[in-house]
């Protein structure tokens, strides 16, 4: 039987681990059964080495043991969502470090991998603790709020992406005109049941055709 070896790479949203209460229902479990249900003759193990909590750099600190080792045919990536935590002001990226980090990725990537990117989800802003937590109220201020801000890391990485034709899915346009119905209200930024089902299915037809051209 054929492998193709999925590598999971980013924090929180791409580890699926938060908003549903069954492991079968995870994105990327879901995107695993119907992919091998399409493939009958492929199969198709999934290495998720994704953290959640992490920055970009922090995920980039174990790039070489968690997805380079395991020659990934292909690698879902997802960049941002934890890089600036007015909680522990050390860890906040500095100016141009997500470009060179994003760079870094890209050109040690091997080219048996495929990239797939995954751009984060929009943020509810009134669901968020950030919003009401003290240590946030001047960069949300200055940002016009942490949906705002995170978008201008969506944009970087939009066009980190399309420089480099890489295939990608903007789970922004997969969510609209309405991600709170995908979105769980107790934070405001991790997928509900229907958010892990949406991510499944828009994953899903992203990579049929990638996987029958490589076929």
């Amino acid at each position: 039987m054929t492998h193709l070896v999925f590598n999971l790479f980013g924090s929180s949203i791409m580890e699926g681990r938060i908003g549903v209460e069954r492991a079968a229902d995870r994105w990327y479990n879901l995107l695993q059964a119907s992919l091998s249900e399409h493939f009958p003759g492929i199969c198709f193990p999934c290495f998720n080495a994704a953290v959640g909590g992490e920055s970009t750099r922090e995920c980039m600190a174990r790039f070489d043991r968690d997805v380079l080792a395991c020659h990934p045919d292909y690698c879902l990536v997802m960049i941002g969502g934890n890089n600036h935590d007015c909680t522990r002001p050390q860890r906040i990226l500095a100016e141009g470090e997500l470009e060179r980090l994003m760079a870094d990725f890209a050109d040690r990537l091997p080219a048996c991998t495929t990239p797939v990117g995954v751009v984060i989800n929009p943020v509810i802003d009134d669901w968020h603790f950030a919003t009401r937590h003290p240590a946030y109220q001047d960069y949300l201020r200055e940002q016009g709020g942490l949906n705002a801000a995170i978008e201008q890391e969506r944009n970087l990485f939009r066009r980190f992406l399309r420089e480099r034709h890489w295939p990608f899915l903007d789970l922004c346009d997969a969510f609209a005109p309405d991600p709170r119905r995908y979105i769980l209200p107790t934070d405001g930024i991790h997928l509900n049941p229907e958010g892990h089902r949406r991510f499944a299915e828009q994953a899903f037809d992203l990579l049929v055709p990638l996987i029958e051209a490589r076929s």
